[in-house]
């Protein structure tokens, strides 16, 4: 293991968001997260950008914001076609 900054916001690395600043995270956890953001940036639908992934152990959660529910139930489908992801929790808010 190693320890991993992740900054607050949507401009943290592969879109972590936690209110800790520094957190420990595997390099497996780091990879996925980076897999679903690069997964969703390809989905002309989304913006990406607004949406904030953190991973632990396969299971991942969803945050940010999209304009509709559609969007939003593609994000979560996208994820979970992602290998080893075990478990979505999508707290995407539609605007």
């Amino acid at each position: 293991m190693f320890y991993f900054f992740i900054s607050v916001g949507i401009n943290g690395c592969a879109g972590f968001h936690s209110s800790k600043a520094l957190k420990e995270v595997s390099q497996e956890d780091i990879v996925l997260a980076m897999k679903i953001k690069a997964k969703l940036i390809e989905a002309k639908e989304l913006n990406a950008a607004a949406i904030n992934i953190e991973a632990s152990n396969g299971l991942v959660k969803l945050r940010g914001f999209v304009e509709t529910q559609s969007q939003r139930k593609l994000a979560h489908s996208i994820t979970q076609q992602i290998p080893n992801v075990k478990k979505v929790d999508n707290q995407i808010k539609v605007k």
